[in-house]
């Protein structure tokens, strides 16, 4: 049986109607759940846009070693800006994201879900459990 806070996101980017509260707390145990399966496979990953309407690309979901401050370095999910010679710099988590980039980042989720398991399945041993587990969420997400 799937973690419900996973059944509720899965929904939402489905067009279940939600409210940020709840997509945050949801969100903010996905982070975690993120930062576990990225410590353990350390693969990065640059996943679907979720850049607000007037500059949809500025923003993409990320998988990295991001680093938050000079002391804050650890693998996990973010919402990162691109920039041509210096790369990517997470900006916000999934969940301290703003209330508009809210349903973006959860529409997204199916998309990077997808990208993540499937480079997680040519990088590393397909039968660790963190890319089975990558692939389960990737399955659910996709239906």
């Amino acid at each position: 049986m799937e973690s419900p806070h996973l059944i509720f996101l899965k929904n939402v980017a489905q067009g279940a109607p939600a409210n940020s509260p709840e997509i945050r707390d949801a969100l903010h145990r996905l982070d975690h759940m993120l930062s576990d399966l990225a410590s353990d496979l350390q693969i990065p990953f640059v996943g679907p846009c979720v850049g607000l309407r007037h500059a949809p690309e500025q923003h993409l979901l990320s998988v990295a070693e991001h680093r938050w401050s000079q002391a804050d370095s650890y693998w996990g999910a973010a919402i990162c800006s691109h920039h041509p010679v210096y790369g990517l710099r997470a900006e916000w988590t999934l969940a301290t994201v703003s209330r508009e980039r809210l349903p973006i980042v959860v529409r997204a989720l199916p998309s990077f879900f997808s990208g993540y398991a499937a480079i997680a399945a040519q990088s590393a041993d397909p039968s660790r459990p963190s890319v089975s587990r990558l692939k389960s969420l990737a399955e659910l997400f996709a239906h």
